[in-house]
């Protein structure tokens, strides 16, 4: 069933961090800290040189977001208005659109990643771990990200933090 147009802002619910089947206790902890603990440091020499070194997890550096902030993002920015679809189609149009727009103003490719999360749908990275030491900006560019994330969100992301993010996928395997 295709949402109406007067329908496609209508209100995402957030997710309830006490429903989650992710509990806070059972998260390994990340930090807000940009430098990384030495056990998730990749060391890219040593995986060329060592046949049996082993890759640390992986870990993703940003902030989290709700699909409610990407339709809040979505609205006020007035971004061009979807195709009639169904309503998950609707959010990843909309999820796609935004990042679009962000990695314009940003002139940054940030990534949008599926957190190991029970406050968060989604993450919007701007590093790796394992790509840290290739992409990471200088510091001045990286407030000028940091603060038009902010400032092009506003809300609960305009007050967060960047922290460190497990990959999602990584902990179900």
């Amino acid at each position: 069933m295709n949402i109406p147009d007067e329908e496609i802002y209508n209100p995402c619910p957030r997710p309830n961090p006490a429903k989650s089947w992710i509990k806070p206790e059972d998260l390994p902890k990340c930090s807000t800290d940009k430098t990384l603990p030495e056990e998730y440091r990749f060391n890219v020499r040593r995986w060329r040189l060592e046949p049996g070194y082993i890759k640390p997890r992986k870990l993703f550096y940003g902030f989290g977001v709700d699909i409610q902030d990407f339709i809040d993002y979505h609205q006020r920015h007035q971004l061009p208005r979807p195709p009639p679809m169904e309503q998950a189609s609707l959010w990843h149009y909309i999820i796609d659109d935004v990042m679009e727009d962000l990695n314009g103003h940003c002139c940054f490719e940030l990534e949008r990643i599926l957190p190991l999360s029970p406050k968060y749908d989604y993450a919007i990275a701007l590093y790796n771990s394992h790509r840290l030491s290739v992409t990471e900006l200088e510091d001045d560019e990286e407030e000028d990200v940091i603060r038009t994330i902010k400032e092009r969100f506003g809300g609960p992301i305009a007050a967060q933090k960047p922290q460190w993010f497990f990959l999602l996928e990584d902990s179900i395997h």
